[in-house]
């Protein structure tokens, strides 16, 4: 059996939803404050070093997009309306549209505050049964939330967030396993879930712009030139991803980041602020009766260059002092300080799961 075959035939028992809230924390503040909805609204951090984290619509017709410095946003777009993001409100809200998802799916993966992954195979092959399921999510989380999301459906992962992102905003696009080769076709590379900027100019100096140009590509040119990341891209041209969703506890963490306004060179400036972020993610734990197997570390240099660094724990835990402990720890011997000094330093939870009960500290307030 050909590879197309194949796929065909195993895409008739796989369906594999992407659902993606539209401008989310945007919406989110249009929603609470109606004299901004119409308006260009900004949200991210406010400081002299902020990036934005999501624009409006109407900001992005400015140009402002997501990952835009924030001194840049505010030249693009002078009179928008810019706010810090409100977290709590975010995940009520995301929680919400979680429990949604629960109805229909025995699983979900969630990527972000405003992105998930679900399975409806457990529907049955018919795709009028599971267009039909995935068509009710999406008017359930307008009309519950108030919000609009965009909604991919397909026969696997890579398919399903392609198809939410080719319908946006307040877009719905199945594709069917006959239509894989027609909607991949004449996209360009860039497109394909894991090719950056970098691996797109490198496959365009290869004479291969469209998905088709990758597709229909001599595999030994693509492993020489890419390495293993070659084949693995022209499956995804071919439209195979037999990647399994992950479930909801394995992909979520925690995390809390500092952007300084000036470069910081101090050690001791740098341990403080590493504890300061430390004991917030720790309080994020113990708040939601939630434990931590790994700590994580963020620096970001100067020059943008960014590197992390984790420790696995042996045991779970929602304890501050051992998450200080562990994250000093990675700054100290782990973080290369010899580079002008860091402009942004974060502290992040991994491996997170439900706790029965929170972890007492090694040493209580009350001995």
């Amino acid at each position: 059996m050909s590879p197309r075959h194949s796929v065909l035939a195993d895409a008739h028992d796989r369906w594999i939803g992407h659902l993606d809230m539209d401008a989310f924390f945007a919406a989110v503040e249009q929603l609470d404050h109606p004299e901004y909805r119409g308006r260009p609204v900004i949200i991210g951090g406010l400081g002299l070093r902020g990036v934005v984290s999501t624009a409006s619509y109407e900001a992005r017709s400015y140009g402002v997009r997501s990952a835009l410095p924030m001194a840049v946003a505010r030249r693009l777009c002078p009179d928008g309306i810019y706010a810090s993001p409100r977290f709590l409100r975010y995940k009520e809200i995301s929680d919400h549209v979680r429990s949604i998802l629960r109805r229909f799916s025995p699983t979900i993966e969630t990527i972000s505050l405003d992105e998930a992954f679900f399975d409806l195979s457990a529907h049955g092959p018919s795709s009028e049964d599971v267009h039909q399921i995935a068509r009710t999510i999406k008017r359930d989380v307008q009309a519950e939330t108030k919000l609009t999301c965009s909604v991919g459906l397909a026969p696997n992962r890579f398919l399903a967030k392609l198809g939410s992102e080719l319908d946006k905003p307040d877009g719905f696009r199945m594709i069917d396993p006959d239509q894989i080769h027609e909607i991949l076709d004449p996209l360009p590379v860039g497109e394909i879930w894991g090719v950056g900027e970098v691996t797109a100019k490198r496959l365009i100096s290869l004479g291969i712009l469209r998905i088709k140009d990758l597709r229909l590509a001599p595999l030994e040119l693509l492993i020489r030139e890419l390495g293993s990341t070659g084949r693995r891209l022209q499956q995804l041209a071919m439209g195979i991803d037999d990647t399994p969703l992950s479930g909801e506890v394995d992909s979520k963490s925690i995390s809390r980041e500092t952007t300084y306004a000036f470069d910081v060179t101090d050690l001791a400036e740098m341990e403080e602020e590493v504890s300061r972020l430390a004991g917030h993610v720790a309080s994020s734990l113990q708040r939601e009766k939630l434990i931590c197997r790994v700590v994580r570390i963020k620096v970001r240099y100067p020059n943008f260059k960014t590197i992390s660094r984790q420790v696995q724990l042996s045991v779970g835990t929602d304890s501050a002092q051992i998450i200080e402990t562990q994250a000093l720890e990675l700054l100290r011997k782990r973080v290369p300080l010899d580079e002008g000094g860091i402009r942004l330093l974060g502290v992040g939870l991994g491996g997170i799961s439900e706790s029965i009960a929170r972890q007492l500290a090694l040493f209580p307030d009350w001995l």
